[in-house]
């Protein structure tokens, strides 16, 4: 299920991760440095809908069921025609060999989980050039 954003001028992410506490949670930390936020519990969920609706980066899990971080990365930067928001990666277990590879599919970071929440804050905002 995919919550969708209010109007606004603020910026917008899309948090992807099949573990609702962890969107709940890493939401929470966004939404109180004033970053809008939407969610989606799958990578196949997310790019349907960003294929209708647009973000300026979409934070998403390495490894989820239906579709991973790294399968949304390529089908974002393959399918969105110029549109394509910059993607986080989050990831629990990802060797140096993963990374690279996500990192050379156009992934703006890989963050560790778990994060320092601070740390998140400010790599989201610096991905969003606030």
């Amino acid at each position: 299920m995919v919550n969708k954003p209010s109007p606004s001028l603020k910026k917008h992410v899309l948090i992807v991760d099949d573990e609702p506490a962890v969107r709940r949670t890493v939401r929470g930390a966004l939404e109180s440095s004033g970053i809008e936020c939407i969610e989606s519990e799958n990578g196949a969920e997310a790019l349907a809908w960003l294929e209708k609706n647009q973000v300026d980066l979409v934070l998403a899990d390495y490894h989820m069921p239906i579709m991973s971080g790294l399968t949304l990365l390529e089908r974002v930067n393959s399918t969105l025609n110029g549109r394509t928001p910059r993607v986080i990666l989050l990831s629990g277990v990802l060797d140096e060999i993963h990374k690279h590879k996500a990192m050379g599919l156009g992934a703006y970071a890989i963050i560790d989980k778990p994060c320092n929440f601070r740390e998140l804050v400010e790599k989201v905002n610096e991905a969003l050039d606030f």
